[in-house]
């Protein structure tokens, strides 16, 4: 009878202390339960994500206004709808969000959350625009368009969506000192249908005040006179080459102020395109420049800026052209060993209308 007590009492204790890790593991996954935070839905599925979220944006979360909104959900903060990859048409100003670089970013969410085109889903960890699903709507690009890889009937962009006046670009002298690219993108964007004859993007690159900090803020002057003009849904953008060019570091690293200063400038930047309600970014950075010690200040200035983009407030695409150069320099590249020739232009033109075409930007 006492051997009968004694293993009751121990059957009981492994009850309760199976009893008390599992509720710990449920109560550090957000995600389990009636919660769901940051898993993609189906708005017609109107109680899939659980009291109190809501499925905006083809996402489980709150609509909000203010970042206190969203203080009890993990790591998120208010971001514009507009800025939310798969929102086609926001019913609120905000929702709440997590932003990431790496899938890592998202592991305070949950262990089955994914870093996917800059802001954390659960699911696959692929970008929305590569084939991820949108709710039960299939693959989405970052604006909400169905990707060209699309499936269920969805199998190319919906164009119209961005006029030709609403793309703007910006940046210094790689884009000004012949504007060829511009011209060959437009030319690109005429043949697919895009826009048509008489229509023109605007580009209000230029071969001074063109710097992300030094000597002024001349890429976020370039942006706040054209946004002026009018209203700027896609940006085409570089910046910090003049940075590098024009000023000089102690030690070339990522704590040279001038290296440290454009990447925040290009921080400041996104973060302002997001409020303005700009709805894709594709941030273009340069082919090796042939001096060394301007490619030492560019190598240590690429990661800082890639890391500003992916982590950006807003959809940013980052387009490298080191791969697009590779093996043509001769060819691509100016005696000055900086600006791209009439073929070079040409070459990242079509890198550039690659980027908008894969992820359905200004089709």
């Amino acid at each position: 009878m006492r051997l009968s007590k004694a293993k009751s009492r121990t059957a009981r204790l492994l009850i309760a202390l199976a009893c008390v890790f599992g509720c710990r593991a449920e109560k550090a996954d957000p995600t389990g339960g009636e919660t769901h935070f940051l898993t993609r839905c189906d708005p017609a599925n109107a109680d899939a994500c659980g009291a109190p979220l809501q499925c905006v944006c083809g996402v489980c979360t709150l609509p909000c206004a203010e970042r206190a909104t969203c203080r009890a959900l993990p790591t998120a903060q208010c971001v514009p709808s507009s800025a939310v990859p798969g929102c086609v048409a926001p019913t609120t100003s905000g929702i709440c969000d997590v932003a990431c670089v790496s899938d890592a970013d998202c592991s305070e969410v949950s262990a089955s959350h994914h870093c996917a085109q800059g802001v954390c889903r659960a699911g696959a960890s692929v970008p929305w625009s590569a084939g991820g699903a949108a709710g039960a709507g299939g693959a989405t690009s970052m604006g909400g368009e169905p990707s060209a890889g699309a499936d269920a009937g969805a199998n190319a962009c919906v164009g119209g969506a961005v006029e030709a006046n609403q793309v703007l670009v910006l940046g210094d002298s790689f884009f000004a000192f012949s504007h060829q690219i511009t011209a060959y993108l437009e030319a690109l964007a005429r043949d697919a249908g895009a826009i048509s004859a008489g229509e023109r993007y605007r580009d209000r690159s230029d071969l001074i005040g063109n710097a992300l900090a030094l000597a002024g803020n001349g890429i976020a002057d370039q942006y706040a006179s054209g946004v002026s003009e009018a209203p700027v849904k896609v940006v085409i953008m570089n910046g910090g080459g003049a940075d590098a060019l024009l000023g000089s570091c102690d030690v070339v690293d990522s704590r040279c102020p001038l290296i440290a200063d454009a990447a925040t400038a290009a921080q400041q930047l996104l973060a302002k395109m997001a409020a303005d309600q700009v709805q894709h970014v594709v941030y273009v950075f340069y082919p090796d420049p042939g001096d060394p010690k301007v490619r030492a200040k560019v190598d240590a200035l690429r990661p800082l800026i890639q890391s500003v983009c992916e982590s950006a407030p807003l959809p940013c695409h980052w387009l490298d052209l080191r791969p697009v150069f590779a093996g043509h320099y001769p060819q691509y590249i100016q005696s000055d060993q900086l600006n791209p020739t009439d073929a070079g232009s040409k070459a990242s033109a079509q890198a550039i209308w690659d980027t908008l075409q894969v992820s359905c930007i200004a089709q």
